[in-house]
């Protein structure tokens, strides 16, 4: 069957079996590859020292510690800011909206930052205002700065999936005699089960591959992420950081099997878009309870205004904590070092046109073309969602570490690292697009003599050029802040602004590392106004809902 199916698609369409194999390749190359060769290196006694170390023991359960917590506070308050946007209509709820989504621009790791010049031992709250001195190093800080940096994602994937609620069930319900409480246990919230998986795998592995928190609010409060780097970098110990690094992908594998498996067997349970909808608007909710998730949103906009403005603050004054002259030496020095900034700039706009490439063409492998072995194609396009990023990046070095692909430091390692990290998003984006067309379309074209090669070029691209758009945009916007891969893989001559924010805070230049840190969000941002001025009303908000899907 699969020689017949090559042997078809080598008479009558070429082109096809060209792209094919391309996709094939990359996947093996960069994606299955690397994972095998960093599954083979730690020997016998790498493994016993990491199993009998009490320092990796307790990193192993801290590690554990923080993506619980970090997850459940994180979904739980982008759940509940999405319920108060969409269902419960608070005063200001178009304005709380665009509160996360700024938080989506920010390099997670900034989160860190802000805590540390707002919270800190000198902190502008804490010490300035308030004349305590306290610590945010260790557990708590860590635990708040991942909260704000992932409660976004939670509440982007919870805010679709709360929209495609069906309110005529929830009014149904009410009409049967059901309080609002029970209305939410019993019907809304079930109904949003889906997007609360799927926004907990987001998170999840954002967790345990998140890199810069732990580095910069962590302390001695050790975990996995930062005991892989320390190991590769400090003691070039191999061995010992790819068997770390694999005891980090143990939980990540389970939270993606379980996700998968969940949703699998609740698809039918829990569809609604596709029933009959209703013009109903969804049931009010108690006035105090709306009153007090408006008091929740307003709390986080103004925290979050707060950690946004003391980085700011932090890039224009002498000496953090001590002296708080306004300065333009850190601008001056930002301005001295663009080459960290541009690099991550065309880097990532790279890597997001490899992304995007990838992700269509592999979404119109699987979904149309009835390519041979399709679901390995799909497996190994989703597989760098199970898979931390500080692992990833330990995967790249010892794969392409030594000739003939001896890649380590170059800028196109950096690139592939940046695609092949954001590739999964993409490719649920592309395929969410393609699922929708009528197949009669490019069977249309294939009848009048169209090879599946231009029919996906001539007729389906341009019909789902929505969510090309928003698997550029996904995949730029996260490369830019990118730390937990590329940090393996940047040199001398290859320096990113992510990389060098996260070296300067580490030396204690708070000036210099809030400056090039506002300096990154900023043309980030202009990057985007560029490409929305480009593309005009295309560049829409990216359906998280249906990648995590």
């Amino acid at each position: 069957m699969g020689l017949r199916s090559f042997g078809r698609l080598w008479r009558f369409d070429r082109g096809l079996l060209l792209a094919y194999g391309l996709v094939a390749l990359f996947l093996l190359t960069f994606v299955v590859g690397p994972l095998v060769r960093v599954a083979l290196e730690p020997t016998l006694a790498d493994w016993r020292l990491v199993m009998t170390t009490p320092r990796w023991q307790r990193a192993a359960l801290n590690t554990l510690i923080t993506l619980g917590l970090s997850t459940v506070s994180s979904l739980l308050l982008g759940t509940v800011y999405a319920y108060a946007v969409t269902r419960a209509r608070v005063p200001g709820a178009r304005f709380f909206g665009v509160v996360p989504l700024f938080l989506l621009l920010t390099p997670p790791f900034v989160a860190g930052l802000a805590f540390i010049l707002l919270l800190g031992r000198r902190g502008l709250l804490t010490y300035q205002l308030l004349g305590l001195e306290t610590s945010i190093y260790g557990l708590h800080g860590l635990w708040l700065a991942q909260t704000l940096s992932f409660f976004p994602v939670a509440y982007l994937v919870l805010r679709s999936a709360f929209l495609a609620v069906d309110p005529g069930l929830e009014q149904a319900a009410r009409g049967l005699g059901a309080g609002r409480g029970q209305v939410l246990r019993t019907v809304t919230l079930p109904l949003v089960t889906p997007g609360l998986l799927a926004a907990a795998l987001f998170i999840s592995i954002g967790v345990l591959g998140d890199f810069g928190n732990p580095m910069l609010v962590g302390g001695r409060f050790q975990v996995l992420a930062t005991a892989v780097y320390t190991q590769l970098t400090g003691w070039a110990s191999f061995g010992t950081s790819a068997a770390l690094g694999l005891v980090l992908l143990v939980p990540a594998v389970v939270l993606f099997g379980a996700q998968q498996w969940v949703q699998a067997a609740t698809r039918q349970r829990f569809a609604t878009v596709g029933g009959r909808s209703s013009s109903l608007p969804a049931p009010t909710v108690a006035p105090w309870l709306r009153w007090a998730l408006f008091t929740v949103c307003l709390l986080v906009t103004l925290f979050v205004a707060a950690s946004q403005g003391v980085v700011l603050m932090g890039a224009l004054t002498k000496l953090w904590g001590v002296d708080f002259t306004p300065t333009f030496e850190h601008a001056k020095y930002v301005l001295g070092h663009v080459g960290g900034l541009g690099n991550s700039l065309r880097f990532a706009a790279t890597a997001a046109l490899v992304c995007t490439v990838l992700s269509l063409l592999a979404a119109y492998l699987v979904q149309r073309a009835k390519v041979p072995l399709r679901r390995g194609l799909d497996l190994a396009t989703l597989l760098p969602a199970a898979i931390p990023g500080t692992l990833m990046g330990v995967a790249f070095v010892l794969a392409f570490n030594t000739p003939p692909f001896q890649l380590t430091g170059t800028a196109a390692i950096i690139v592939i690292g940046m695609a092949v990290s954001y590739l999964p998003v993409g490719y649920r984006i592309c395929a969410a697009a393609i699922d929708q067309l009528r197949p009669s379309l490019d069977e249309s074209a294939a009848n009048l003599g169209a090879s599946r090669l231009r029919a996906l070029t001539s007729i389906v691209a341009p019909l789902v050029r929505q969510a090309l758009v928003a698997t550029f945009v996904f995949c730029f916007v996260q490369s830019v802040g990118t730390l937990s891969t590329v940090i393996f893989l940047v040199s001398f001559d290859t320096p990113l602004a992510s990389v060098t924010i996260l070296n300067l805070a580490d030396q204690g230049r708070w000036g210099r590392a809030a400056a090039l840190a506002s300096a990154l969000i900023i043309v980030t941002m202009l990057s985007l106004a560029l490409l929305y001025l480009i593309t005009g009303r295309s560049l829409k908000q990216l359906e998280f809902s249906r990648a995590g899907g």
